[in-house]
């Protein structure tokens, strides 16, 4: 890839709650100091992601940044996978799972000259009926908080914090019917995360094992553990152990069917979508370029 790439910055105001002005003006005075050819853009009710990178594309620039959380860099994503546009990102979301699993976290200024070193690799990305997925998809309780979430006025990862502990109480375990890879089962899961990626963000790793260009998903299913093992259970994810717990369970795949007892929420790195029953769950290998730390 070329040592002089033009970039273009798609910013998400809402993400994570935080305002982006000043962050757009760091950017702004850096480019400029290094004398690097780059423009703005904002997602907002009357602009489009799918519009913001057709002007990119059309004016030239070939790596377009996204400046949010998971659900921004999804949007973003969506929107070049399988072209030779190349992805970069500056986190601002609430729980930056994808960013982190690159190894981008730190002040704006050090992830800027990461992005401008270029240092990029090929990547897999996923879909669950035909819809774009870059990190972790969910069905059940995480899909349930996000639908939550979305309904709530106010972002950040409190909120989101507020809202799992008190959903978290009353909701049941599903009863799943799986078909990975051909294989038949049915599981009872509080949870089942799709990941491509290995954690949900703030370091909570669902999925320690998964890597990016391993040509499979992985599906983890978790049990409703009781109370009394909810701390010990958080510390497993905390230090990448979950697959220790016996609550837990990690079957990596290419195509997955999930037949689950009614229609309902799935998310899509943090965003819900109402889906069918029946859902399944495809690799799409090698099909993103994105600029990573590792």
């Amino acid at each position: 890839m070329s040592e002089k790439r033009r970039y273009y910055f798609i910013i998400n105001p809402i993400s994570g709650g935080k305002t982006k002005q000043d962050t757009v003006k760091t950017i702004e005075e850096i480019l400029k100091r290094k004398k690097v050819e780059h423009s703005f853009g904002w997602w907002n009710d009357g602009i489009s992601v799918s519009n913001l990178v057709k002007d990119a594309k059309q004016n030239g620039f070939d790596t377009i940044v996204a400046v949010g959380g998971d659900g921004t860099i999804n949007q973003v994503a969506s929107e070049i996978v399988n072209t030779d546009l190349l992805l970069g990102i500056i986190p601002l979301g609430s729980g930056n799972g994808f960013a982190r699993h690159l190894g981008i976290r730190g002040r704006v200024e050090d992830e800027l000259l990461l992005l401008l070193k270029n240092k990029s690799k090929t990547i897999d990305t996923g879909t669950c009926n035909g819809q774009f997925f870059i990190n972790i998809a969910g069905v059940g309780f995480d899909a349930h908080v996000s639908h939550k979430f979305s309904q709530s006025d106010k972002r950040g990862m409190l909120t989101y914090a507020k809202v799992s502990l008190l959903e978290a109480r009353t909701y049941p375990e599903q009863n799943y019917k799986l078909i990975l890879d051909g294989k038949k089962m049915e599981e009872t899961a509080f949870l089942i995360s799709i990941a491509n990626g290995s954690q949900w963000g703030n370091e909570f790793y669902i999925a320690p094992d998964a890597e990016l260009n391993d040509g499979q998903l992985r599906c983890c299913l978790l049990n409703k553990p009781p109370l009394m093992a909810i701390p010990g259970l958080i510390k497993r994810f905390l230090t990448g152990e979950i697959a220790a717990s016996k609550y837990y369970k990690d079957i990596p795949f290419k195509h997955l069917k999930i037949i689950r007892q009614d229609k309902g929420a799935v998310h899509l790195d943090g965003e819900p979508v109402w889906m069918d029953e029946e859902l399944n769950f495809e690799v799409n290998r090698n099909s993103l370029h994105v600029i990573s730390n590792g």
